[in-house]
């Protein structure tokens, strides 16, 4: 088999196809019609908006000062801080309710593309690769997360860091390692760290595989050796490139909750458990009955197509290549992994960083990659060989038939049987005014059996379609029945799982309301920092972190939590000890001072001008966190900590000024570093790429 070629190279057209797909698969979202729900604002969109205010207001995002009292903005793992892209949106056209939402379809368009690519390293048939980058793009884990914005960044960099690797390894170059460095980058600083951790175990397995399957007429020795340089050039390529990245991790880990290994109950949770996997057939079937399925409703959807389904199956019962085996027993490992229970307990003690994976089903991107890849190959060999409707691909046909008919005649028995079904409801659903009130109503309406008849008599009609298709071997319209069922698949589910009732355009009018840029919070009490109501909250989160005032009157619901900061909220909640809610983010201690005004204010630096009778303490409700310092005149120290969280700075009898500034050194200079070699590889792939346009090597 031909490991890696040139031809079927990527072509404008083709792009342009998968943008179609993803527009009208993912269509409740890209009409802008609806908004992605839950975590996609309330988590992934704050410190983006922070980013892109700040750097809109001439300031460099290091401290975000709204978030329960602020955090260094470059430690959180879950915002994308150190991504190019994020760097890239927020510094043009800036983070809103619309440029996120393209960001995330672009996100899952990109995916795709990755598998299109990837694919072509087997030499597969087009027509198996269009089907496997659809089924990539659609497939149940991208519907499942939409609100999860860093596990779909971290899926669509996946394959293409995949293909990037393979191509090092296989036909070393000094572009491919060049790109292969890029991609690991932006997938490692884009993607949610328990993607990250799992992909650096898939790539070390497919590192091994290929090393010992490829023989390239070397010694063992020399090939050991070649093997060696070549992932110390590509881990010291990306590690220079990760030096801010690593810094501002290695700066907060100490400080902030999530730091550590999280306990052996807490890495069960949410699993991609076994009758989740009952969605590679019926994925429709899993937005209802949380007693059946026992986990989050984002972990259960696993489909991947009928189409890929059955040749899977057929991959599994039938002579497969080496390739194959490997993704075959990677895939189940991952499966099993994500899947929680025994083998993530054997997982979490022995195997490194597994204990820092709070949600199982996370894992199971790797699997349905792996999955993917035997059907399309399985596919394409198909194809190739001109085969038709004989054989185990029949037996699997309608072994695969019977289900799906015992899982219609179920539903249809209990929907209508026993009045479980939206049917008997469809008049309090029209009573409901306007169409997202409607349709919410009918997605509350629907049954667990309604989704087993109704996606049971969907899979029905595709799987004869599939079946005319085998017969007479239309490999063209076989493509289109695979298209046409994952973007169905999408459309059903989507409203279940991946958007809230409210339009794009009702979040925006709601995030209009925040002042533009970085203004000097008021000196006023906290208590009086404005509030947004319950129903605006449940959809962009708590208005503290884009009121641009300082100062929450509790704790606010988001990943980056600092140690200090819980215990000053925990202290208040036990004791009912004063918390200085009645008091302005600046105040005295006392009633020496008589006077306190703001001069000049940014993220990391505020300057207080303040009139005192005698000497006193100036109070700063910001979290203390390291790097943080007062200047008095000359005098330059540590800010200490008031209480449990807050810093505090001496001020001397008349009037004075200080300055409290955040520093971090040591970041700021690993940033620049990361900045500047990025901007070399850059220039050297611009170099390569004059030299051999891009275009033809792909």
């Amino acid at each position: 088999m031909q490991l890696y070629v040139n031809s079927n190279r990527l072509s404008l057209k083709t792009i342009l196809f998968f943008t179609a797909i993803v527009i009208v698969a993912f269509l409740p979202i890209s009409s802008f019609l609806f908004f992605l729900k839950n975590d996609a604002f309330v988590g992934y969109f704050p410190p983006k908006f922070f980013m892109s205010e700040s750097l809109h207001a001439g300031h460099l995002p290091l401290w975000n000062p709204y978030i329960n009292f602020g955090f260094p903005q470059y430690g959180d793992m879950s915002g994308g801080y150190w991504s190019p892209i994020t760097w890239m949106v927020a510094a043009t056209v800036g983070y809103n309710a619309y440029t996120l939402t393209i960001e995330l379809l672009l996100y899952i368009l990109t995916g795709g593309i990755g598998v299109y690519q990837l694919s072509n390293y087997w030499h597969l048939n087009k027509s198996a690769r269009v089907v496997a980058a659809v089924a990539f793009m659609c497939c149940g884990y991208n519907v499942g997360h939409l609100q999860h914005f860093n596990w779909i960044s971290g899926a669509a960099f996946l394959p293409w860091c995949c293909w990037a690797y393979l191509n090092v390894l296989t036909n070393f170059s000094a572009k491919k390692l060049l790109i292969a460095t890029l991609l690991f980058y932006v997938l490692i600083s884009s993607a949610h760290p328990g993607i990250s951790i799992s992909a650096a175990y898939f790539f070390i397995a497919v590192g091994a595989f290929v090393f010992f399957k490829n023989d390239d007429g070397l010694i063992v020795k020399k090939r050991l050796q070649k093997f060696t340089t070549t992932h110390l050039q590509l881990l010291l390529l990306v590690g220079l490139l990760s030096v801010g990245m690593i810094a501002g991790y290695l700066d907060i880990i100490p400080y902030f909750l999530r730091g550590e290994k999280i306990s052996l109950q807490d890495a069960l949770l949410h699993p991609t458990n076994a009758q989740s996997w009952m969605s590679v057939l019926l994925p429709f079937a899993t937005v209802k009955n949380e007693g059946f399925y026992q986990t989050d409703p984002s972990m259960r959807n696993c489909y991947f197509g009928l189409n890929l389904l059955l040749f899977f199956l057929l991959a599994c019962c039938s002579k497969k290549n080496s390739w194959q085996k490997f993704l075959l027993v990677t895939g189940l490992l991952f499966a099993l992994l994500s899947a929680g229970g025994m083998f993530k307990i054997f997982a979490y003690k022995f195997i490194p960083f597994i204990g820092f994976v709070r949600l199982n089903g996370e894992f199971r991107i790797i699997a349905l990659l792996c999955f993917i890849i035997i059907a399309a190959i399985q596919l394409s060999k198909f194809i190739n060989e001109q085969k038709s409707f004989t054989g185990n691909i029949k037996w699997i046909y309608y072994g695969v038939i019977i289900l799906v008919l015992t899982a219609l005649v179920f539903g249809v028995y209990k929907a209508f049987f026993t009045g479980q079904s939206f049917v008997y409801q469809f008049s309090k659903v029209l009573e409901q005014n306007g169409l997202p009130a409607r349709l919410k109503a009918l997605i509350d309406a629907v049954s667990f059996y309604d989704t087993l008849w109704i996606q049971g008599s969907i899979q029905l009609l595709l799987l004869w379609g599939i079946k005319w298709c085998l017969k007479n071997k239309n490999w063209h319209l076989l493509r289109k029945i695979a298209v046409a069922d994952m973007v169905l698949a999408c459309l059903l589910n989507i409203p279940f799982t991946g958007v809230g009732k409210a339009s794009v355009a009702q979040v925006q009018a709601i995030l209009n309301h925040s002042p533009k840029g970085i203004p000097a919070p008021d000196l006023q009490p906290i208590l009086q920092n404005d509030s947004n109501s319950t129903e605006q909250r449940s959809m962009i989160g708590d208005w503290s972190m884009y009121n641009k005032q300082i100062g929450v009157r509790r704790e606010v619901t988001y990943p980056i939590i600092l140690k200090n900061s819980r215990a000053y909220f925990n202290k208040d909640a036990i004791t009912g000890k004063e918390n200085h809610l009645n008091k302005p983010f600046i105040f005295g201690a006392d009633s020496n001072i008589i006077s306190i005004s703001i001069q000049s204010f940014s993220p990391q630096a505020i300057l207080v001008n303040v009139n005192s009778i005698e000497a006193s303490q100036l109070i700063l409700q910001q979290n203390h966190y390291l790097h943080w310092y007062y200047v008095n005149g000359n005098e330059k120290k540590a800010a200490k900590a008031f209480e449990t969280s807050f810093m505090s700075a001496p001020v001397t009898k008349g009037k004075s000024q200080i300055l409290f500034v955040f520093e971090p050194t040591i970041v700021q200079a690993a940033m620049l570093i990361s900045l500047i070699v990025f901007c070399i590889y850059c220039l050297l792939l611009l170099y390569y790429f004059k030299r051999s346009p891009i275009l033809k090597k792909l």
